[in-house]
């Protein structure tokens, strides 16, 4: 990517980008020089000549993608969920989780501020609905006169911190990680298209996390009559989505884009996260969904490796998908048609219920208390080896979703 100011005008990505080239001149330090002899440290891809973080260059990534109906709460999940990655990985698993692009990350950053730093702790605060266009997507020229739109990924890097048990080998094991959020409205069958292949990343990915909103469906809504009040549950104009057609939409899309069969189960694990359990929460009897089921003991020499109560995860996850499989049985039977390993995880991006104030949702700053936003991703972490340790019964569970 060229460097110099004067060198303006891209014909992938328009008149306000610097220009892209393939180097043939370097600096004795390896940058390479533009056609104004101005050292670039920058990268870009030679496909879509959009920027590429260099951390991708020298480590190893992974993807995860966020998908589900539009409304079902994605962006709330996905920001709290980042920020309380930052601070639990830190504390209780001695993993640092940095920002790998911060100007890519921007959008998530901001949303970390607007719920989780207000000085008002009384303030009522809201996250914007992803939109179809803007600060998630790149418009690129692949071919002369038709603009695609591609999705922009956040990326993190994961670390192990010097208190790791393997903070020797913190170069080899440091992983980034590449989330994916889109629109609702991408998921909607008939939505992609040749120049909008917003979703081809569900293909690369490791983990599908599809975010289930109980208050989007009927049947749920009439469970919880009477023993809620939540604005989200007696809102008159609600509209209810078939999140089981949405998952088989996405199941579909993977298999195209990966060469699958059509009834080919997916090897990715799929993730169902089910989302505002603070409304919902009663319905799994005798579990403890508030808590995180994480432990941390410090080794006699002062090192730490954090581990994840897996059989309370999947104990939990047994039973929601129980729960699911009385109220809404074509989604559960859609999931295991659709992955080879399905987790069921019970989630409250807030902790709290919203107020309605001019039509649109909002929740108080100081009353956000999230619950178990962290564990679809930290027993994600834990099946990557060597950062994250298990903690298991002599008993193993009857349902596994260990590889």
């Amino acid at each position: 990517m060229s460097a110099h100011p004067d060198l303006f005008g891209d014909p992938v990505l328009g008149e306000d980008a610097l220009a892209r080239f393939l180097p043939t001149r370097f600096t004795p330090s390896g940058e390479a020089l533009d056609r104004r002899g101005s050292a670039c440290s920058d990268l870009a891809c030679p496909n879509c000549h959009l920027s590429i973080a260099r951390v991708l260059l020298e480590h190893a990534y992974r993807i995860l993608s966020i998908v589900g109906t539009p409304g079902c709460g994605k962006s709330y999940f996905l920001t709290s969920a980042s920020w309380h990655l930052r601070h639990a990985l830190a504390k209780q698993f001695a993993l640092a989780m940095a920002d790998a692009d911060p100007v890519g990350n921007a959008t998530i950053t901001l949303h970390e501020q607007q719920l989780f730093l207000q000085d008002d702790p009384g303030k009522l605060v809201y996250l914007e609905k992803t939109q179809l266009e803007g600060a998630h997507y790149d418009s690129v020229q692949l071919e002369p006169g038709q603009s695609t739109l591609l999705p922009r990924p956040y990326l993190f890097t994961i670390r192990p911190t010097k208190q790791h048990v393997n903070a020797r080998g913190a170069g080899i094991l440091t992983e980034v990680l590449c989330l994916y959020d889109n629109a609702g409205e991408h998921f909607l069958p008939g939505s992609e298209s040749v120049l909008s292949p917003t979703t081809r990343h569900l293909a690369q990915s490791r983990n599908v996390m599809f975010v289930f909103d109980p208050t989007q469906d009927v049947r749920f809504r009439a469970r919880l009559k009477g023993s809620s009040h939540d604005p989200q549950l007696i809102k008159k104009d609600a509209r209810p989505y078939r999140q089981d057609t949405v998952l088989l939409e996405v199941a579909s899309r993977i298999r195209r884009d990966a060469g699958l069969p059509s009834d080919e189960k997916l090897k990715q694990v799929l993730t169902v996260v089910v989302s505002k359990s603070d409304i919902w929460g009663r319905l799994v009897p005798d579990e403890d969904i508030r808590t995180d089921p994480y432990l941390c003991e410090p080794r006699p020499d002062g090192t730490v490796l954090g581990r994840i109560d897996k059989d309370r995860v999947e104990r939990v996850s047994a039973k929601l998908e129980r729960l699911m499989q009385e109220i809404v049985p074509e989604f559960t039977t859609a999931a295991s048609d659709t992955a080879e390993r399905v987790l069921y995880v019970p989630v409250s991006a807030t902790g709290c219920s919203p107020s309605e104030e001019a039509g649109m949702m909002k929740v108080r700053a100081g009353d956000i208390k999230p619950w178990w936003v962290t564990v679809p991703f930290i027993y994600e972490f834990s099946r990557w080896g060597k950062i994250i340790g298990s903690q298991r019964s002599r008993e193993p569970s009857a349902k596994s979703t260990e590889e």
